[in-house]
């Protein structure tokens, strides 16, 4: 074997390592569900007479954890590797129902847990699914989310409101994503907070 022969794969493995060297790590990217502020409305509602607890927001524990789900078929699910949520959807989105109400200032008196007195109701928020959905060369944000309004008397559900609703992106990017699922979230509990404020109002 001569000088060159053995030069040559010494000189690719060198590439190789040059190459492996110089590639920077992929960076994760993180995403986060928040209130959109800008979205309330100036005709404020008049406030109810009513105390309100707001539970911990229930997410499917498919959902729940910092992974952001992409659905490639009717069954199967695969998570993002270097993009994830900031804060576990639960508790971004029960602090996003916390403010919601805080802003909205549809109840007399609003919190996540009360210590000194009874609650008239309770919310209960429920998503059953939070995830991209591939369609074809498109991406789409898809949420199915249920609100229930239980009366502490006794545990009655007062109003409920089921949705299941999708949005085509743009383009495929996740930060798109996470605002259309903010977008989303936002527009079913404002029908149900309404849904909630003239049903209260008309019984009083």
């Amino acid at each position: 074997m001569n000088r060159k022969s053995i030069g040559l794969p010494i000189v690719l493995l060198l590439m190789i390592l040059a190459a492996c060297r110089s590639s920077k790590p992929v960076e994760p990217r993180f995403y986060l569900l928040e209130f959109p502020s800008e979205r309330i409305q100036a005709d404020t509602l008049e406030m109810l007479p009513y105390v309100l607890e707001i539970l911990p927001v229930d997410v499917h524990p498919a959902f729940a954890s910092h992974q952001i789900a992409i659905r490639e078929r009717s069954h199967e699910l695969r998570y993002f590797s270097n993009h994830q949520w900031a804060v576990r959807p639960g508790q971004s989105l029960t602090r996003f129902v916390a403010e919601y109400f805080a802003r909205t200032e549809i109840f007399q008196k609003t919190d996540t847990r009360f210590w000194t007195m009874q609650p008239d109701f309770k919310l209960k928020t429920s998503v059953y699914q939070l995830e991209v959905v591939r369609e074809r060369n498109d991406f789409l944000a898809f949420l199915s989310v249920e609100f229930q309004l239980i009366s502490n008397h006794d545990g009655s559900v007062m109003f409920s409101h089921t949705a299941a609703k999708s949005r085509l992106l743009e383009k495929r990017n996740l930060n798109l994503f996470a605002e259309a699922i903010n977008r989303l979230f936002f527009e079913e509990l404002n029908y149900f907070a309404r849904k909630v404020h003239f049903g209260l109002h008309s019984a009083q």
